[in-house]
């Protein structure tokens, strides 16, 4: 399926379903290809930022009762596949290429109407390569999560680690530095962290090669694991399987679950076999509502597994 690939493309794209009265984040991605395809130009930052202000009363005017979800970030948020945003609710994308904190804080304003649920906050790439100080990262994200709790009183706010890079004026040990800090604040000020900087890490402590094609950016297969981790966290909330939860499952021998039991047996994965695929077979559905259980019986992040490897994984029992 053709979608936009540069971002003057994708700005055309959803400025003219702002023009048809639709909402970008439910519709097909190549929606209204021939308006942007093989378009030329870089819209500028004022540009983005008016588009996005209008994207949000926009939604502000439909939204009636339903959820909405917020990805408030840089280009990384701004790049995520709209096919990819979990169902369910309505996404507003809040993204805007080269943003930092300090950008994010100011423009805050334009959410002032609407009613969310829930916000995904990716930034502070950007404000390492700009030469910011952690403290003055640390300090403007405190005020992002502050004035979004302020006056969206209800809203969970979920902050995302700062991706690794390729590039070695961004080395992954600043990076991870930064990201304690961030998990810090979001435990402080009750946010909620979520790790893809891990899984996004090769051996060589660098983004993965087959995520990226400047060493900064990432692809559509990277963005799927993204997508896998916000769903496993929204379960995991939704299902009350916090910590405690998790500790008690990977210690037990045996659970229920759906008024069904089950005991843990060894298995050992078939090359390529995903963990959807072994949650069908056992559990009888592969959503991650139920392949999670395996995931955190096993310490898992991933849903492709390594071949030959050794887990557990559920048999029911009378």
């Amino acid at each position: 399926m053709m979608r936009p690939s540069s971002g003057i493309e994708l700005y055309k794209q959803r400025l003219e379903a702002l023009k048809a009265g639709l909402i970008h984040t439910q519709l097909p991605p190549d929606s209204f290809q021939s308006v942007w395809e093989g378009s030329m130009g870089h819209p500028t930052y004022e540009q983005w930022k008016i588009l996005l202000e209008r994207e949000a009363k926009a939604i502000a005017a439909v939204q009636g009762k339903d959820c909405l979800s917020v990805m408030l970030g840089d280009s990384l948020c701004l790049w995520f596949p709209v096919d990819l945003l979990p169902p369910g609710q309505l996404w507003l994308n809040q993204g805007i290429y080269g943003d930092n904190t300090a950008g994010i804080l100011k423009r805050l304003s334009a959410l002032a109407d609407n009613r969310i649920h829930d916000v995904y906050l990716m930034v502070g790439i950007n404000d390492i390569r700009q030469g910011r100080s952690d403290a003055t990262i640390i300090n403007n994200l405190r005020h992002i999560v502050g004035r979004i709790r302020m006056h969206h009183i209800c809203a969970k706010v979920f902050i995302l680690s700062i991706l690794p890079t390729r590039l070695a004026a961004l080395p992954n040990t600043r990076i991870r530095q930064i990201n304690s800090k961030i998990e810090g604040l979001a435990r402080q000020d009750g946010a909620i962290y979520l790790d893809l900087n891990t899984p996004f890490t090769d051996a060589a402590d660098m983004l993965r090669e087959d995520f990226t094609d400047d060493g900064v950016h990432v692809n559509f297969a990277a963005y799927q694991l993204w997508q896998q981790v916000m769903e496993q966290t929204t379960s995991r909330l939704a299902l009350q399987r916090d910590d405690r939860y998790q500790n008690w499952l990977r210690e037990s021998h045996r659970f229920s679950f759906n008024g069904k039991h089950y005991v843990w047996m060894p298995y050992q994965v078939r090359p390529g076999e995903t963990l959807e695929e072994i949650s069908l077979k056992t559990l009888g559905k592969s959503d991650v509502h139920h392949y999670d259980l395996i995931a955190i019986k096993n310490d898992i992040n991933y849903q492709v597994l390594p071949h030959n490897e050794t887990i557990y994984i559920p048999r029911e029992i009378a």
